[in-house]
């Protein structure tokens, strides 16, 4: 299942801590790209945060991709559910169907 993160840093974290913790997290994102579980990174331009697209089995391994980011605690997080716009039109259709 494939699930959309929006991550920002705090205000608060001192820029000492994030940059020190930043590479950690480039090289963490980096370690779930090569495991294919993150299919796509961006950063959020005009924020310290980013975009990921990470695909898992389960909400455990979403629990573990999201505990073991370096910046967890420095960050706050959204989290979306991901389908194909396909899925969704199928689920439209139905519901329509008399």
């Amino acid at each position: 299942m494939k699930f959309l993160i929006i991550q920002k840093v705090k205000r608060e974290v001192p820029m000492e801590k994030w940059a020190k913790k930043l590479p950690l997290q480039f090289q963490y994102f980096d370690k779930l790209e090569n495991q294919k579980t993150l299919e796509a990174s961006y950063h959020l331009i005009g924020h310290q945060g980013s975009m990921l697209i990470v695909n898992v089995d389960s909400d455990e391994q979403l629990s573990k991709i999201i505990g073991q980011d370096p910046l967890f605690f420095e960050c706050e997080r959204e989290i979306y559910p991901l389908t194909t716009r396909q899925t969704h039109e199928k689920q439209i259709r139905e519901l329509l169907q008399p």
